[in-house]
């Protein structure tokens, strides 16, 4: 192999320091290079299951036709959710924030009583007896409707990054029962021959409904405190008081022909909410979240006082396990 000249032997050198430094530097900026920046857009959806407290809804019906009035005590019921959080593109300090949630629930309740009696006629000495029976079936249905609007604020203080939130909250709750009476009469001259059978039925129809539609302001706080690995505490919580409607109404057909009443009132309904949920990020932009929720309504439904027959006010509160799957992009 003939011998490499020094000219040629310069030239293949330089290249190779070239490379090197070429090599180092790259190596140098992916070291010092910035992290990637913030996700700018998240969403979320949510399913629940809840329990709903705060006082029976009654319902009145006509007296001496069974009970004076029905209870409905909701019972478990089925939620789902969604909502986005925004970062603002000029400042990542800030955020667009917006939720929707609906829920729903219904209760069946049944009731029935048999008197017996008897007596004589007086006009011709027969001994008459009496039975008489009231059968009631009823069905109640709940649902509220919640949507958030807010302005959000990183306040970057602590490991858990907390966000202040300020906006609107808008809700429509709702709670409507309908319920069939049925009264049946019958008379038996046992002394007579042949007996004597008499049967009347009466039948009544109640429907009573009541609902609160209304805004105003809120306020909340939210964030997520790493626990470890791909492990995380996630939590919210805010008030908002709510001012709009009350109204119910009330319909009754059948046993002495029609009766409607209507009522409605101005109302301010204080309310608070709450969740926590354990998250483990799935990949580094999805992540999957359990906990449980807490939302309270002070008085938003009419309803009727067993005691004195009179209407009065019920709370709500909303409360359960939910699963949560949030994406950032």
């Amino acid at each position: 192999m003939p011998p490499i000249q020094p000219s040629l032997r310069g030239t293949l050198l330089t290249s190779a320091s070239a490379v090197a430094l070429s090599v180092s530097g790259s190596a140098t900026y992916a070291q010092n290079a910035a992290p990637a920046p913030p996700q700018t857009v998240s969403i979320w959806v949510e399913g629940a299951a809840f329990w709903t407290t705060g006082g029976a809804f009654n319902v009145p019906l006509v007296p001496g036709i069974g009970p004076p009035i029905t209870s409905f005590n909701p019972k478990t019921g089925v939620e789902g959710a969604a909502g986005f959080d925004i970062r603002w593109p000029s400042n990542q300090l800030w955020h667009i924030v917006g939720d929707i949630r609906y829920g729903r629930t219904k209760t069946v309740t049944g009731h029935s009583s048999t008197f017996f009696s008897s007596l004589i006629n007086p006009t011709n000495n027969v001994f008459v007896l009496q039975t008489s029976s009231t059968a009631s079936s009823g069905t109640e249905k709940e649902t509220h409707l919640v949507a958030d609007f807010m302005i959000g604020r990183d306040l970057g203080v602590g490991s858990n990054a907390p966000e202040l939130q300020f906006g609107v909250r808008v809700a429509d709750l709702r709670a409507a029962a309908h319920v069939n009476t049925l009264l049946k009469a019958t008379f038996y001259s046992s002394n007579v021959f042949p007996p004597t059978v008499v049967t009347a039925a009466q039948t009544a129809v109640t429907s009573f409904s009541s609902r609160f539609f209304g805004a105003g302001p809120r306020l909340a706080a939210t964030g997520s405190v790493p626990i470890a690995g791909f492990w995380s505490f996630d939590y919210s919580g805010g008030i908002a008081m709510l001012f709009g409607e009350r109204k119910s109404n009330f319909l009754l057909s059948g046993i002495f022909g029609g009766l409607a009443i209507n009522t409605n009132t101005n109302a301010f309904v204080f309310n608070a909410d709450g969740w926590a949920a354990i998250s483990y990020a799935l990949t580094p932009n999805v992540k999957a979240s359990a906990g449980v929720r807490g939302d309270y309504y002070n008085s938003p439904l009419m309803s009727y006082d067993i005691n004195t027959g009179g209407s009065v006010n019920i709370d709500r509160l909303f409360w359960g396990p939910f699963v949560r799957l949030t994406a950032g992009f």
